[in-house]
């Protein structure tokens, strides 16, 4: 039984048809306005046929040309893009949506200008090339903004957000669906903020915040039930019935997959059916059915590589390598895991490349390559650290991003709560008055009475304004220092925590002899001795910014922190065959922390090593100008463009790769320039493209202990 909603919806078509054919099917008239009829027809069955939807764009066209009615037959084109991009027949509905562009910039439509650039834009997204996509969606948002159309720019917002969310940057994704989302629900758009949860719970679903995104999907659903929504209601459930599967309750999974699978048939949506596929291989190797499960994975492959659905064709390379990994067939697995690293980097994909990595790695070590093995296991280790800052950061911004949205619709429940308040209490003033007007003097006394109420009400409010307005203010560097901190431990940390793993890895896995492991005990103790010490350094920092802690500066030699470093990073340095060339001695004496200044020193030798070539030099001196002691680190690396430099102590910056495929926060120098700046000095950095980089810093020196170095 069909709900109010959809039968309204199916009403709504046959009225259409009904003034436009007559009984036999014939049409009625060959004009603007049969043709913006059947257009209509055509866009109405979009979402529950989009075979009907081919048919009337086809029949608009030929009518269309008739009469040279060149709006209609760009419509037209436009709705065939539409249908042939959901049948995966990218080809055609590119030169579907040039045409249209064509057209439409002929009669100089610029609202179906910016359609069709979403149409272009939608093709390249499915292509998996994600920054063209991108360049086409924000043509059409800027024209879509000049014309001051909502529901459109929504509607931009939220295809945006879907591309960002393909190309892994989930925190940018998030922001376009919020804002899509806002405009939705003021404007009552239920559709479309349907299509805006579940893509908010998808994002939450990578991000493996389970919980919520089950509580998006369930807030689509609702909705695509009430509208009778096929195409939303199959891909909810293939959704639902992802996260079960990474919940392990794969009773529940395989029946909603198999649900969705059922529904993506019905509709000839290819790259659904590819995706369920994928999934189902997944439930049968879970399952313990491993022929099952490359059965699926197969037709998986099989399915995106027909429709040229890049994203779907690695991910099904992937699962193909793992299962053949575990069959311990290593050169198929090697053969797939090759395939999808190949179709990982076209797509700039971290997160398959990395899985691809592991693969590759397991497959060269049964077949006994060990050498190529640790190369991608190392590749693997870079990529899943760098994948695992991402994704916490991007998982604190998701959370932020939620409790804001909800925080809104709350305020603006409460809004629409106290507006009806205002409405009733306004009735009864009215009320009031008509009484008051008969006996003037009593509404003298209740006018002076409101009044009175209403300038202490306001001065209240105002009160509270400002109490709320302090909070946020300590709320916000609350949340400064948090960032920071975290950029410290992914910036600092990683590196030593990667190798110790390294180390213990070889152990557990009993690769390396008895006395190979006694020669390494030594080197791991130094590193759990470094990792330890910087832990305690770190901590005295964050106690020093939290609980204000009396002043530490104290005399002491650069030359004895540098010194600790050196020898602390001297694996680092041997990694890559550098030379550090240490000029600084004990004449270099200055006033400030030494455990905060190591901290300095430490970030500038790692950010050195990181950006230095192979077989090169790192030049660490000192001089003292006047009554100031100038420390220096000078690398002859990869150096930094103008516009790197000039925003690099500005504020969180991205981090580019080392010449080792190094990652970082982009956080390490802001916390150095915070310490330096704390004991009165300067920090700077100057740098040349692919000449390499200096950084340094000025302190204070002890004028009471001032000498020529020695």
């Amino acid at each position: 039984m069909l709900n109010a909603s959809a039968a309204e919806h199916i009403n709504n078509i046959d009225s259409l048809k009904q003034l436009t054919f007559t009984a036999n099917g014939v049409l009625k008239a060959t004009d603007t306005v049969a043709i913006n009829r059947l257009n209509k027809i055509a866009a109405e069955y979009y979402e529950s046929a989009p075979d009907s939807t081919r048919h009337y764009s086809l029949i608009a066209i030929n009518a269309a040309k008739k009469i040279n009615y060149v709006k209609g037959i760009a419509k037209g084109f436009e709705l065939l893009g539409l249908v042939n991009s959901f049948k995966s027949d990218y080809v055609t509905a590119n030169n579907n949506y040039n045409t249209s562009l064509k057209l439409y910039t002929q009669i100089n439509n610029p609202f179906g200008i910016s359609e069709a650039y979403m149409g272009l834009g939608r093709v390249q997204d499915f292509l998996g090339n994600y920054t063209r996509a991108i360049g086409f969606f924000e043509r059409a948002l800027a024209i879509r903004k000049k014309l001051q159309r909502q529901i459109d720019i929504a509607d931009c917002y939220a295809i945006i957000g879907i591309t960002y969310d393909n190309k892994g940057d989930f925190s940018t994704a998030l922001d376009y669906y919020f804002k899509s989302l806002i405009i939705d629900l003021q404007l009552n758009n239920q559709l479309a903020a349907a299509d805006n949860y579940c893509n908010i719970g998808v994002v939450m679903q990578h991000l493996e915040l389970y919980s919520k995104a089950l509580a998006y999907f369930d807030k689509a659903n609702s909705l695509w039930l009430k509208l009778n929504d096929k195409q939303g209601i199959s891909t909810i459930y293939q959704n639902i019935g992802e996260v079960k599967l990474a919940q392990k309750k794969y009773d529940e999974a395989y029946n909603y997959l198999n649900r969705a699978s059922i529904m993506f048939h019905e509709l000839g949506d290819e790259e659904g059916i590819s995706l369920i596929y994928y999934d189902l291989g997944l439930y049968h190797y879970h399952t313990l059915k491993k022929d099952s499960a490359i059965y699926y994975l197969n037709k998986a492959l099989q399915s995106a590589t027909k429709n040229n659905i890049r994203y779907n064709q690695a991910q099904a390379y992937v699962g193909l390598a793992l299962i053949y990994n575990l069959e311990k067939d290593y050169k198929k697995a090697l053969q797939y895991a090759v395939l999808a690293q190949q179709m990982a980097n076209k797509l700039q994909s971290l997160n398959t490349r990395a899985d691809a990595a592991l693969q590759m790695s397991n497959a060269f070590a049964g077949l006994k390559q060990l050498n190529k093995a640790y190369q991608q296991h190392v590749m693997y280790t870079n990529l899943k650290d760098s994948l695992k800052n991402d994704e916490s950061l991007q998982k604190l911004t998701s959370y932020n991003l939620a409790i804001d949205f909800e925080n809104n619709q709350k305020k603006a429940s409460q809004k629409e709560e106290a507006l009806v308040q205002k409405i009733a209490e306004q009735k009864r003033t009215n009320i009031i008055y008509a009484i008051i007007i008969v006996i003037i003097t009593v509404m003298m006394v209740f006018y002076y009475n409101a009044k009175r109420n209403q300038l202490k009400a306001n001065a209240l409010l105002e009160d509270k304004n400002k109490e709320v307005l302090n909070q946020a203010d300590k709320l916000n560097d609350l949340n400064i220092l948090k960032d920071r901190l975290i950029g410290v431990l992914a910036h600092d940390l990683r590196a030593p925590l990667s190798t110790l793993r390294g180390i213990f890895s070889l152990m557990t896995d009993k690769d390396i002899t008895h006395n190979e492991f006694i020669e390494m005990v030594p080197v791991v103790f130094r590193k759990l001795e470094y990792t330890s010490d910087f832990l305690d350094t770190l901590l005295f920092w964050i106690n020093s910014q939290v609980d204000n802690v009396e002043d530490t500066t104290k005399s002491f030699c650069l030359c004895d922190i540098v010194k600790i470093e050196q020898a602390n990073m001297e694996d680092q340095f041997k990694q890559k065959n550098i030379t550090p060339i240490n000029l600084v001695s004990s004449g270099h004496i200055v006033l400030a922390d030494p455990n905060s200044i190591r901290i300095v020193i430490h970030n500038f030798l790692t950010n050195a090593i990181k950006f230095s070539h192979f077989n090169s030099t790192i030049e660490i001196a000192a001089q003292i100008i006047e009554d100031k002691v100038i420390f220096t680190v000078t690398d002859h690396g990869i150096g930094m463009s103008k516009k790197q430099l000039d925003r690099l102590f500005m504020g969180k910056v991205t981090s580019n790769f080392g010449t080792m495929n190094e990652s970082g926060t982009g956080m390490g120098l802001i916390f150095c320039k915070d310490l330096i700046e704390k004991y009165n000095g300067h920090i700077w950095a100057k740098s040349q493209l692919n000449k390499g980089t200096e950084l340094g810093f000025s302190l204070a020196a002890d004028v009471s202990r001032l000498k020529e170095p020695v």
